[in-house]
């Protein structure tokens, strides 16, 4: 279930627009190698900076979001398992394996796709001790975004509850709508705060930080 660049450079696209309030579009891309050269060197001790999650700053603009969160992105639909079942007729079947929030319930999965993804993103997450973000979108479908629980409601306390339909996964992961999370949370500017100089460096760009 291989994620596209077209869908990484668009969620890009995306997180720029919203970040800076419709003015850029450049402001974030594609991390290098897509977050696995992280991966691989923090396996061996290696640091990589900025370069854990699929997603990293183009311009330093945009620096304050990713040092404080790894971006995950999946998307697709389904995978065929090489598990096979046999059928009625006594023929061998692969399995389907779908990744809605469904098979959390009804799987016959030992760990469900979507926990699975879920697991990856808080391990690279964990790795350079910053907060796991995943973003997906199934084929036909539009993106969600998902939080754990606890940093789900620390933007609750900023910007109360999002008026989007929100569903928690067990006790650990909050999901909802990417345009829903966009409109709940039009400015994270000012739920990140002005750490390292991050106010000075957006004025000098010519942006206004509201809050």
């Amino acid at each position: 279930m291989a994620k596209g660049g077209d869908f990484e450079r668009e969620i890009a696209r995306k997180l720029s627009l919203w970040f800076t309030g419709g003015e850029r579009d450049d402001i974030f891309g594609r991390s290098d190698g897509s977050g696995g050269r992280f991966t691989s060197r923090r396996k061996s001790g290696k640091d990589t900076a900025n370069q854990s999650g699929d997603i990293t700053f183009t311009d330093v603009i945009g620096e304050p979001l990713i040092k404080r969160w790894s971006i995950e992105l999946k998307t697709g639909y389904a995978d065929k398992s090489s598990n096979k079942l046999i059928d009625k007729k006594g023929k061998s079947v692969k399995i389907l394996y779908r990744w809605d929030l469904l098979d959390l319930i009804d799987s016959t999965q030992k760990v469900p796709i979507f926990i699975d993804f879920w697991n990856q993103t808080k391990r690279d997450a964990d790795l350079s001790g910053r907060t796991p973000v995943l973003i997906f979108r199934r084929n036909l479908r539009t993106e969600c975004i998902c939080f754990s629980r606890g940093y789900f409601h620390n933007l609750v306390d900023t910007f109360g509850f999002p008026d989007s339909f929100v569903i928690q996964v067990g006790k650990r992961i909050c999901v909802l709508g990417l345009s829903g999370f966009f409109k709940w949370v039009p400015d994270i500017r000012c739920f990140l705060g002005a750490e390292d100089g991050f106010a000075e460096k957006i004025q000098t760009r010519g942006f206004k930080i509201t809050r």
